[in-house]
């Protein structure tokens, strides 16, 4: 169990170091704003699914360790709370109570699981659609072709001039 649990973070760790920054994007991208195009690094149908199956997930995958880990440590946190409240509602019962000591608290407990867990798909969506934003916007890449028309009079040196007509060509990268 040790070796899974220094696996895992060090997971996440090697995870969190990356080119996406949601806290510094999302004050200049607009989520709502975002249409999906072919070469984005980040799905966000993907991020929002796999955060359904585990909270956090999502945001791993749109390259947000750190804030992945938060929400799935936020959500094992709300079931470990939960457990503890249905451990005391047991020995409650089993010592002849009602078992109200700690149902409130397994209840609690339940409730934030199930909060965080929606929290994280719509926030995992988001963070996928504003690090695409970002992304697109840091590897934009623009062409631009300008054609103008060319028109010049060359004087000649037996006094007579010629007429030069022609296409110019300008190319912005």
């Amino acid at each position: 169990m040790y070796k899974l649990i220094i696996f895992s973070l060090g997971f996440i760790l090697l995870s969190s170091v990356s080119s996406a920054q949601y806290s510094v994007n999302k004050t200049k991208y607009d989520h709502e704003t975002y249409v999906f195009q072919p070469g984005d690094p980040y799905n966000p149908t993907v991020a929002g699914v796999a955060s359904f199956f585990v909270p956090g997930l999502g945001q791993m995958l749109s390259g947000e360790g750190g804030r992945g880990a938060g929400f799935f440590v936020g959500y094992a946190a709300c079931y470990v709370v939960s457990y503890v409240g249905a451990t005391n509602a047991i020995n409650s019962i089993s010592t002849g109570g009602d078992g109200s000591t700690g149902s409130a608290l397994m209840l609690v407990g339940l409730g934030g699981a199930v909060g965080v867990g929606i929290w994280s798909i719509v926030d995992a969506v988001k963070v996928a659609k504003v690090n695409n934003l970002a992304f697109r916007d840091q590897n934009k890449t623009s062409l631009n072709l300008r054609v103008e028309p060319y028109l010049d009079q060359i004087e000649l040196q037996n006094n007579t001039s010629r007429v030069s007509a022609g296409l110019s060509f300008r190319i912005t990268f």
